[in-house]
């Protein structure tokens, strides 16, 4: 899963709107900034990807960019005995924090604790990260849309079931599907075409509405086994992943998604703001196919 920074920043300005407005004193104008952190550490991938920046008060204009912290110094020491010093890389977004030790992959049922200083601040958090999942059953290589009117026919939506395994004391999942092409659909085919992609609803969503480009849908669940034909917004290459993450994942999850609004009482960090979790997943590519007759 896509690191989905942009939705964290959105709660954590929330929730600083909230406690000015919950204050019955005059708003100050010295706002102190909050140390804060994006990080999810998935297995058998590498420690990247990290986000370490100041928030910033409602006053100022938003940037991405502007409240990123060039000059951080962090820390991650697993209980497997590895050490990462955390190293800023440069890009257009701002930047990220990534490991030292690029060879080094997250490994499952570690202990992962992390150190974060910056301007006399320190921001400190852990996580342990899951076991492994594997695919009982996965998608097909090829999924052809049956139409609209055959979305909810046992004969189509049975073969959208997948499953993997469950670890013992894991029972919260989140299923990602992502398009990873909304222009090209032909040059997929046998034999190859200039037919272009198109999405699975013309309406989807208002055209006014920003999730109108968004190319990921994500999903809780309690069980594996669900899928359903509402999850694709576009046809063509796509793919499926499923995320079993700690509880500091999870609840991350819960505040986007159901309470929309950031708790500091689910946070995962002690020193400030933002979320340090980890996550196992499992992930196949497939082509979603438009349906007979249609282009």
């Amino acid at each position: 899963m896509p690191q989905p920074h942009t939705t964290i920043r959105t709660l954590l300005l929330l929730f600083v709107v909230l406690v000015v407005v919950s204050c019955g004193d005059p708003v100050p104008d010295d706002y102190i900034p909050e140390l804060t952190i994006e990080a999810t550490l998935l297995v058998d991938k590498p420690i990247t990807d990290i986000k370490i920046y100041w928030s910033q008060s409602m006053r100022d204009s938003f940037s991405y960019a502007a409240d990123m912290t060039t000059t951080a110094t962090g820390l991650i020491t697993g209980s497997d005995g590895s050490r990462h010093e955390l190293v800023y890389v440069s890009d257009s977004s701002g930047g990220y924090y990534r490991s030292s030790d690029t060879a080094y992959r997250v490994q499952p049922q570690i202990t992962y604790n992390l150190v974060v200083q910056d301007n006399g601040r320190t921001l400190t958090a852990t996580t342990t990260s899951p076991p492994r999942i594997e695919w009982i059953k996965t998608l097909p290589d090829t999924i052809t849309y049956p139409g609209k009117a055959n979305e909810l026919n046992p004969a189509f939506s049975d073969s959208l079931k997948i499953y993997w395994t469950i670890p013992q004391g894991f029972g919260e999942f989140l299923i990602g599907v992502s398009c990873l092409d909304t222009l090209r659909y032909g040059e997929y085919l046998t034999p190859p075409s200039s037919e272009p992609n198109r999405r699975v609803e013309l309406d989807d969503y208002q055209s006014t509405s920003p999730r109108r480009f968004e190319t990921t849908r994500i999903v809780y669940t309690l069980a594996s086994g669900v899928f359903y034909w509402g999850a694709f917004k576009w046809f063509g290459p796509h793919e499926v992943t499923v995320y079993c993450g700690d509880i500091n994942f999870t609840n991350w999850f819960k505040q986007v998604q159901f309470i929309r609004a950031y708790n500091p009482n689910l946070a995962s960090v002690t020193g400030g703001l933002g979320t340090f979790g980890s996550a196992s997943t499992v992930s196949k590519r497939f082509f979603f196919k438009k349906e007979i007759g249609t282009q």
